[in-house]
Protein backbone atom coordinates (compact mmCIF):
# COMPACT_ATOMS: atom_id res chain seq x y z
CA UNK A 1 0.00 0.00 0.00
CA UNK A 2 2.72 2.48 0.95
CA UNK A 3 4.57 1.74 -2.30
CA UNK A 4 1.50 2.69 -4.33
CA UNK A 5 0.51 5.76 -2.34
CA UNK A 6 3.35 7.70 -3.98
CA UNK A 7 1.52 7.33 -7.31
CA UNK A 8 -0.50 10.36 -6.22
CA UNK A 9 2.32 12.49 -7.67
CA UNK A 10 0.81 11.75 -11.09
CA UNK A 11 -2.48 13.41 -10.10
CA UNK A 12 -2.88 16.99 -11.31
CA UNK A 13 -5.82 19.30 -11.88
CA UNK A 14 -6.59 22.87 -12.79
CA UNK A 15 -8.84 25.37 -11.07
CA UNK A 16 -12.21 26.38 -12.42
CA UNK A 17 -15.07 28.43 -11.06
CA UNK A 18 -17.33 26.80 -8.52
CA UNK A 19 -20.62 25.78 -10.13
CA UNK A 20 -23.68 27.64 -8.82
CA UNK A 21 -25.49 26.32 -5.76
CA UNK A 22 -27.88 23.54 -6.71
CA UNK A 23 -26.45 22.79 -10.17
CA UNK A 24 -25.77 19.07 -10.59
CA UNK A 25 -22.47 17.79 -11.95
CA UNK A 26 -23.18 14.37 -13.45
CA UNK A 27 -20.69 11.67 -14.50
CA UNK A 28 -21.72 8.39 -16.17
CA UNK A 29 -19.35 5.55 -17.06
CA UNK A 30 -19.49 2.26 -18.95
CA UNK A 31 -18.49 -1.08 -17.49
CA UNK A 32 -15.39 -2.86 -18.77
CA UNK A 33 -14.30 -6.27 -19.95
CA UNK A 34 -10.64 -7.26 -20.17
CA UNK A 35 -9.57 -9.10 -23.28
CA UNK A 36 -6.01 -10.03 -22.33
CA UNK A 37 -3.32 -9.35 -19.74
CA UNK A 38 -5.55 -9.35 -16.65
CA UNK A 39 -3.72 -9.95 -13.33
CA UNK A 40 -0.55 -8.29 -14.64
CA UNK A 41 -1.94 -4.98 -13.31
CA UNK A 42 -2.09 -6.37 -9.75
CA UNK A 43 0.41 -5.01 -7.19
CA UNK A 44 3.15 -5.99 -6.57
CA UNK A 45 3.31 -7.88 -9.88
CA UNK A 46 2.63 -4.69 -11.83
CA UNK A 47 5.61 -2.74 -10.41
CA UNK A 48 8.00 -5.68 -9.90
CA UNK A 49 7.46 -7.29 -13.31
CA UNK A 50 5.49 -4.74 -15.32
CA UNK A 51 1.95 -5.05 -16.61
CA UNK A 52 -0.10 -4.72 -19.78
CA UNK A 53 -3.86 -5.19 -20.12
CA UNK A 54 -6.18 -4.81 -23.11
CA UNK A 55 -9.62 -3.56 -22.04
CA UNK A 56 -12.78 -2.48 -23.79
CA UNK A 57 -15.51 -0.22 -22.39
CA UNK A 58 -19.02 -1.67 -22.75
CA UNK A 59 -22.58 -0.45 -22.38
CA UNK A 60 -25.12 -2.62 -20.57
CA UNK A 61 -28.61 -2.61 -22.07
CA UNK A 62 -27.48 0.29 -24.24
CA UNK A 63 -26.50 2.66 -21.43
CA UNK A 64 -23.66 3.50 -19.07
CA UNK A 65 -24.53 1.63 -15.86
CA UNK A 66 -22.21 3.37 -13.37
CA UNK A 67 -22.34 6.98 -12.26
CA UNK A 68 -22.21 9.79 -9.74
CA UNK A 69 -23.61 13.27 -9.44
CA UNK A 70 -22.86 16.05 -6.99
CA UNK A 71 -24.06 19.56 -6.26
CA UNK A 72 -23.30 22.36 -3.85
CA UNK A 73 -25.82 23.00 -1.10
CA UNK A 74 -26.17 25.96 1.25
CA UNK A 75 -25.96 23.91 4.46
CA UNK A 76 -22.31 23.19 5.44
CA UNK A 77 -22.70 19.40 5.65
CA UNK A 78 -22.16 16.36 3.44
CA UNK A 79 -25.19 14.42 2.21
CA UNK A 80 -24.19 11.01 0.81
CA UNK A 81 -26.67 8.79 -1.03
CA UNK A 82 -25.59 5.50 -2.61
CA UNK A 83 -27.95 3.41 -4.72
CA UNK A 84 -27.06 -0.12 -5.79
CA UNK A 85 -29.38 -1.44 -8.49
CA UNK A 86 -29.68 -5.14 -9.20
CA UNK A 87 -32.22 -7.61 -10.46
CA UNK A 88 -33.49 -7.95 -6.89
CA UNK A 89 -34.21 -4.25 -6.56
CA UNK A 90 -32.30 -1.43 -4.90
CA UNK A 91 -30.41 -0.97 -1.66
CA UNK A 92 -29.89 2.64 -0.62
CA UNK A 93 -27.35 4.02 1.86
CA UNK A 94 -28.13 7.55 3.02
CA UNK A 95 -25.78 9.42 5.35
CA UNK A 96 -25.44 12.99 6.55
CA UNK A 97 -21.98 13.98 7.82
CA UNK A 98 -21.96 17.05 10.05
CA UNK A 99 -18.79 16.34 12.01
CA UNK A 100 -15.29 15.15 11.12
CA UNK A 101 -15.85 12.07 13.29
CA UNK A 102 -18.56 11.00 10.84
CA UNK A 103 -15.83 10.55 8.21
CA UNK A 104 -13.08 8.83 10.17
CA UNK A 105 -14.19 5.31 9.20
CA UNK A 106 -13.38 6.05 5.54
CA UNK A 107 -10.61 3.42 5.56
CA UNK A 108 -12.98 0.61 6.60
CA UNK A 109 -14.33 -0.60 3.25
CA UNK A 110 -17.30 -2.48 4.69
CA UNK A 111 -18.71 0.56 6.49
CA UNK A 112 -21.65 2.31 4.79
CA UNK A 113 -20.48 5.07 2.47
CA UNK A 114 -16.78 4.26 2.93
CA UNK A 115 -15.91 4.78 -0.75
CA UNK A 116 -17.66 8.15 -0.82
CA UNK A 117 -15.97 9.25 2.39
CA UNK A 118 -12.56 8.13 1.12
CA UNK A 119 -13.14 10.12 -2.08
CA UNK A 120 -13.93 13.26 -0.06
CA UNK A 121 -10.67 12.80 1.86
CA UNK A 122 -8.54 11.94 -1.19
CA UNK A 123 -9.84 14.91 -3.19
CA UNK A 124 -8.97 17.16 -0.23
CA UNK A 125 -12.47 18.51 0.12
CA UNK A 126 -12.17 17.45 3.75
CA UNK A 127 -9.04 17.59 5.92
CA UNK A 128 -9.41 15.27 8.90
CA UNK A 129 -6.26 16.70 10.53
CA UNK A 130 -7.44 20.30 10.42
CA UNK A 131 -8.19 22.12 13.69
CA UNK A 132 -11.29 23.48 11.96
CA UNK A 133 -14.59 21.67 12.25
CA UNK A 134 -16.18 20.13 9.16
CA UNK A 135 -18.72 22.93 9.11
CA UNK A 136 -15.99 25.58 9.23
CA UNK A 137 -13.96 23.91 6.47
CA UNK A 138 -16.92 23.64 4.10
CA UNK A 139 -18.21 27.14 4.79
CA UNK A 140 -14.81 28.82 4.42
CA UNK A 141 -13.69 27.05 1.23
CA UNK A 142 -16.92 26.37 -0.61
CA UNK A 143 -19.60 28.56 0.95
CA UNK A 144 -21.63 25.51 1.97
CA UNK A 145 -21.70 21.74 1.71
CA UNK A 146 -22.24 19.05 -0.91
CA UNK A 147 -24.82 16.48 -1.86
CA UNK A 148 -23.35 13.39 -3.53
CA UNK A 149 -25.27 10.56 -5.20
CA UNK A 150 -23.78 7.37 -6.64
CA UNK A 151 -25.34 4.43 -8.43
CA UNK A 152 -24.55 1.19 -10.19
CA UNK A 153 -27.10 -0.77 -12.19
CA UNK A 154 -24.90 -3.87 -12.03
CA UNK A 155 -25.13 -6.61 -9.39
CA UNK A 156 -22.54 -6.56 -6.60
CA UNK A 157 -19.52 -8.69 -7.51
CA UNK A 158 -20.34 -8.76 -11.23
CA UNK A 159 -16.67 -8.81 -12.23
CA UNK A 160 -17.16 -5.86 -14.60
CA UNK A 161 -14.93 -3.46 -12.67
CA UNK A 162 -17.77 -1.61 -10.95
CA UNK A 163 -16.14 -0.38 -7.73
CA UNK A 164 -13.04 1.12 -9.35
CA UNK A 165 -15.03 2.73 -12.16
CA UNK A 166 -17.51 4.10 -9.61
CA UNK A 167 -14.59 5.55 -7.65
CA UNK A 168 -13.44 7.33 -10.81
CA UNK A 169 -16.91 8.76 -11.40
CA UNK A 170 -17.12 9.97 -7.79
CA UNK A 171 -13.69 11.61 -7.91
CA UNK A 172 -14.44 13.31 -11.24
CA UNK A 173 -17.73 14.71 -9.94
CA UNK A 174 -16.14 15.91 -6.68
CA UNK A 175 -13.31 17.65 -8.51
CA UNK A 176 -15.72 19.48 -10.79
CA UNK A 177 -18.23 20.43 -8.09
CA UNK A 178 -15.40 21.83 -5.93
CA UNK A 179 -14.06 24.01 -8.74
CA UNK A 180 -11.38 21.74 -10.21
CA UNK A 181 -10.96 19.62 -13.31
CA UNK A 182 -8.66 16.66 -13.94
CA UNK A 183 -7.69 14.65 -17.01
CA UNK A 184 -8.26 10.92 -17.44
CA UNK A 185 -4.66 10.02 -16.57
CA UNK A 186 -4.99 11.85 -13.26
CA UNK A 187 -8.30 10.11 -12.54
CA UNK A 188 -6.71 6.70 -13.16
CA UNK A 189 -4.01 7.41 -10.59
CA UNK A 190 -6.50 9.04 -8.22
CA UNK A 191 -8.51 5.80 -8.14
CA UNK A 192 -5.34 3.80 -7.55
CA UNK A 193 -4.52 6.11 -4.63
CA UNK A 194 -8.07 5.96 -3.23
CA UNK A 195 -8.14 2.16 -3.24
CA UNK A 196 -4.93 2.03 -1.23
CA UNK A 197 -6.36 4.55 1.25
CA UNK A 198 -9.57 2.51 1.39
CA UNK A 199 -7.38 -0.58 2.06
CA UNK A 200 -9.10 -2.57 -0.69
CA UNK A 201 -5.90 -2.70 -2.75
CA UNK A 202 -6.46 -3.62 -6.35
CA UNK A 203 -4.76 -2.90 -9.64
CA UNK A 204 -5.40 -0.33 -12.34
CA UNK A 205 -7.09 -2.14 -15.22
CA UNK A 206 -10.69 -1.57 -14.05
CA UNK A 207 -10.49 2.22 -14.09
CA UNK A 208 -8.52 2.19 -17.34
CA UNK A 209 -11.24 0.01 -18.87
CA UNK A 210 -14.13 2.19 -17.73
CA UNK A 211 -12.71 5.71 -17.77
CA UNK A 212 -10.98 5.55 -21.17
CA UNK A 213 -13.44 5.04 -24.05
CA UNK A 214 -13.38 2.19 -26.52
CA UNK A 215 -10.57 -0.32 -26.94
CA UNK A 216 -7.25 0.40 -25.27
CA UNK A 217 -4.10 -1.07 -23.74
CA UNK A 218 -2.83 0.05 -20.36
CA UNK A 219 0.80 -0.41 -19.39
CA UNK A 220 2.96 -0.05 -16.30
CA UNK A 221 6.73 -0.47 -16.11
CA UNK A 222 8.57 -2.52 -13.51
CA UNK A 223 9.37 0.46 -11.32
CA UNK A 224 8.19 2.72 -8.52
CA UNK A 225 6.49 5.09 -8.40
CA UNK A 226 3.91 3.16 -10.38
CA UNK A 227 2.77 5.10 -13.44
CA UNK A 228 0.03 3.84 -15.72
CA UNK A 229 0.09 4.84 -19.37
CA UNK A 230 -2.77 4.20 -21.78
CA UNK A 231 -2.78 3.84 -25.55
CA UNK A 232 -6.11 3.86 -27.35
CA UNK A 233 -6.41 1.20 -30.06
CA UNK A 234 -8.22 1.70 -33.35
CA UNK A 235 -9.95 -1.63 -34.02
CA UNK A 236 -10.11 -3.15 -37.51
CA UNK A 237 -13.15 -2.26 -39.60
CA UNK A 238 -16.13 -4.33 -38.52
CA UNK A 239 -14.53 -5.46 -35.26
CA UNK A 240 -16.98 -3.63 -32.98
CA UNK A 241 -19.97 -4.99 -34.89
CA UNK A 242 -18.65 -8.55 -34.72
CA UNK A 243 -17.86 -8.18 -31.01
CA UNK A 244 -21.36 -6.87 -30.29
CA UNK A 245 -22.87 -9.79 -32.18
CA UNK A 246 -21.02 -12.25 -29.96
CA UNK A 247 -21.44 -10.67 -26.52
CA UNK A 248 -24.15 -11.80 -24.12
CA UNK A 249 -24.31 -10.81 -20.46
CA UNK A 250 -26.00 -13.38 -18.21
CA UNK A 251 -26.81 -12.78 -14.54
CA UNK A 252 -26.26 -15.98 -12.54
CA UNK A 253 -27.07 -14.57 -9.11
CA UNK A 254 -23.66 -15.70 -7.83
CA UNK A 255 -21.32 -13.05 -6.45
CA UNK A 256 -17.82 -12.98 -7.86
CA UNK A 257 -15.30 -12.03 -5.19
CA UNK A 258 -11.65 -12.55 -6.10
CA UNK A 259 -10.17 -11.95 -2.64
CA UNK A 260 -9.17 -15.56 -1.85
CA UNK A 261 -7.87 -16.20 -5.35
CA UNK A 262 -5.91 -12.95 -5.19
CA UNK A 263 -4.24 -14.01 -1.94
CA UNK A 264 -3.22 -17.35 -3.46
CA UNK A 265 -1.78 -15.70 -6.57
CA UNK A 266 0.21 -13.15 -4.56
CA UNK A 267 1.50 -15.81 -2.16
CA UNK A 268 2.82 -17.79 -5.12
CA UNK A 269 4.26 -14.63 -6.67
CA UNK A 270 6.18 -13.79 -3.51
CA UNK A 271 7.52 -17.36 -3.51
CA UNK A 272 8.58 -16.79 -7.13
CA UNK A 273 7.11 -20.09 -8.25
CA UNK A 274 8.38 -20.56 -11.82
CA UNK A 275 4.91 -21.26 -13.20
CA UNK A 276 3.55 -18.00 -11.75
CA UNK A 277 6.49 -15.90 -13.01
CA UNK A 278 6.22 -17.48 -16.45
CA UNK A 279 2.47 -16.87 -16.50
CA UNK A 280 2.95 -13.18 -15.62
CA UNK A 281 5.34 -12.80 -18.55
CA UNK A 282 2.95 -14.64 -20.85
CA UNK A 283 0.06 -12.38 -19.82
CA UNK A 284 2.00 -9.24 -20.74
CA UNK A 285 3.27 -10.72 -24.00
CA UNK A 286 -0.24 -11.80 -24.96
CA UNK A 287 -1.61 -8.30 -24.32
CA UNK A 288 1.13 -6.72 -26.43
CA UNK A 289 0.47 -9.12 -29.29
Amino acid sequence: RQALLVSCQFISFWQEQLPPLGRWVRVECPARIDLSGGWSDTPPITYEHGGAVVDVAVLVDGRRPIGAQARRIATPELQLISTSGSLEGEVVVELVCRDLDDLRDYCQPHMPGALLKAALVCTHIVNLLSPQTLREQLQERFGGGFELHTWSRLPHGSGLGTSSILAGAVIASLYRVSGRCAGVESLIHAVLHLEQVLTTGGGWQDQVGGLVPGLKIGRSKAQLPLKVEVEEITPPEGFVHILNQHLLLLYTGKTRLARNLLQDVLRNWYARLPTVVETASALVNNAEE
